[in-house]
C-alpha cells in the first residue's frame, strides 16, 4: 500500500495580519496533485490541520476543497487532531465525511472502539492505522483512564503517552499493514529556537517521548507537531516528521517543506521518501542600511521580507518608509545601540514629562524628540484642565 504522509497544514494563519489563503490554496493543490499523481490508497495528515480551533469560513472552505479533490481522485483521508484543533470540530466532520472516505480521529479511542482505524487499499490489501491524536500534558490522567491504564505506573508525561502508544499498537498482526499516526514531541527532534513557531509552551524537554520508546509493532511511524521535516534516528521502526506546509514564521526560514511517500506490505519494513514542495513564498530576512536593504530586497523576489535596519536611533516614520517602498516587507525592525542609564532616581521624584521621557528611554534606547515632548506636555495640561472642569461640577 502506498501512503502520502502531511501534517501541520495550520490553514487560515496569516503573516503579521496578511493573509496566506492564496498560498495554501497552492499548497493544498500542490500535496492533492501528488497524492492522485502517485496512486497513494490515503493522505494522512497528522494534526493541526487549521492553525485555530475556530478557524474562518475561507480556512474552512481550503480545508474542504483540498477533501473534495481527494475524493474525486479516489484518495482515502484520514485526519488527525493535533493541539490546533477544535476536537469537536473535527468529529462533526467525521460524522460525514466517513460516508465519503475521510476519516477523522479528534479524541482518543481505545483501539477496539474506533481508535485503531481500517484502510482498504487499491490492491486490496488492509492497513490497520493507530490514530493517536494530540494529548495535552493536563489530560493524560484521562487518557490513561480511556486507555484503563493505571495512572499512577507514570513516572512522567513521556512514560504515559510511550505506554498509550504501545497499547494502542499492541492488535497489530502480520497480516495487515500497520501505522502509528500520532501528534507529539520526540526528544531530540529539530525545532525552531526563534519567532516561536513550534509554540514552544507544548514541546519542551519535560514532555518530549524518546524515540526508542516508539512501538516496534507498527511499520511506519508517521508524526506531527514539529514544522521542520525530520527523520528520527533511534526509533526501533521508520519514523518522521512530515512538518508544516509551508514557512509558517521566520524561524522557519530556509526549510524546505516537503510530503513523504510510504510505501508498506504487511510482514515487511516499510520505506519512505521526502517529495519537495514547490509551492509558496518563501521568508527571508535583510539586514543592513536602507541602500543595502532595498537592493537586497530585490534578490529575493516575493519572498515575505522581514527587514531589519541598521541605525543610530529611532526615526519616525522609517518603518512606514520602508514598507512603501516594499510591500512585501511584513516586519520592520530598526537596530541601533541602547543609551546606557547612569542615574539612578526615584520614580516619586519625577515629573509627569520626565517620566514620559525615562519610559521613551528604556523603550526604544534614545531620548524622544523634542516635537513628541511637547505633544505630550500639550496633552497633559489638557488632561489636568478636564480634571479640574470636572471636580467643579456641582455633585447631585
Amino acid at each position: 500500500m502506498r501512503f502520502l504522509h502531511s501534517a501541520d497544514w495550520h490553514v487560515g494563519r496569516t503573516m503579521r495580519g496578511r493573509s496566506r489563503a492564496a498560498e495554501f490554496e497552492q499548497v493544498l493543490a500542490e500535496v492533492v496533485g501528488i497524492a492522485r499523481a502517485e496512486g497513494v490508497d490515503a493522505l494522512l495528515v497528522t494534526g493541526d490541520v487549521w492553525d485555530s480551533q475556530t478557524p474562518s469560513p475561507e480556512a474552512d472552505r481550503l480545508v474542504y476543497d483540498a477533501l473534495r479533490q481527494c475524493i474525486d481522485g479516489g484518495v482515502q483521508v484520514v485526519l488527525l487532531a493535533g493541539n490546533h484543533d477544535s476536537p469537536r470540530k473535527l468529529e462533526g466532520l467525521g460524522r460525514l465525511s466517513e460516508l465519503l472516505g475521510v476519516q477523522t480521529q479528534a479524541k482518543l479511542l481505545r483501539p477496539d472502539g474506533g481508535g485503531v482505524l481500517t484502510l482498504e487499499g487499491r490492491a486490496g490489501e488492509t492497513a490497520r492505522i493507530a490514530a493517536v491524536p494530540w494529548v495535552a500534558e493536563g489530560r493524560l490522567v484521562d487518557a490513561a483512564a480511556v486507555m484503563e491504564l493505571q495512572e499512577q505506573w507514570f513516572a512522567s508525561y513521556a512514560d504515559g503517552v510511550a505506554r498509550i502508544y504501545a497499547a494502542m499498537c499492541a492488535g497489530f498482526d502480520a497480516g495487515t499493514v500497520n501505522l502509528l499516526l500520532g501528534h507529539v514531541f520526540i526528544d531530540g527532534a529539530r525545532v525552531a529556537t526563534v519567532d516561536g513557531s513550534e509554540r514552544l509552551v507544548h514541546i519542551g524537554q519535560t514532555y518530549a517521548l524518546p524515540a526508542q520508546r516508539l512501538p516496534a509493532a507498527a511499520q511506519y511511524v508517521a508524526l506531527g507537531h514539529v514544522h521542520e521535516p525530520q527523520e528520527l534516528g533511534g526509533a526501533p521502526v521508520p519514523a518522521a516528521y512530515a512538518g508544516s506546509l509551508l514557512q509558517l514564521d521566520f524561524g522557519e526560514r530556509g526549510q524546505q517543506k516537503l510530503v513523504r511517500l510510504v510505501e508498506a506490505s504487511p510482514g515487511r519494513p516499510a520505506a519512505q521518501r521526502a517529495i519537495a514542495l514547490r509551492s509558496g513564498r518563501a521568508l527571508v530576512e535583510v539586514r543592513g542600511t536602507l541602500d543595502a536593504v532595498l537592493a537586497e530586497a530585490e534578490r529575493a523576489g516575493d519572498a515575505h521580507l522581514r527587514v531589519v535596519l541598521d541605525v543610530e536611533r529611532p526615526e519616525p516614520g522609517l518603518a512606514a518608509r520602508v514598507r512603501e517602498q516594499l510591500p512585501s516587507a511584513v516586519d520592520v525592525r530598526l537596530d541601533y545601540p541602547l543609551a546606557e542609564e547612569t542615574e539612578v532616581i526615584g520614580i516619586a521624584q519625577l515629573q509627569p514629562e520626565e517620566l514620559f521621557a525615562r519610559y521613551y528611554l528604556q523603550q526604544h534606547g534614545a531620548a524622544p524628540a523634542v516635537e513628541l515632548l511637547a505633544l505630550f506636555r500639550e496633552l497633559h495640561e489638557q488632561v489636568l484642565v478636564d480634571e479640574a472642569a470636572l471636580a467643579a461640577e456641582p455633585v447631585a
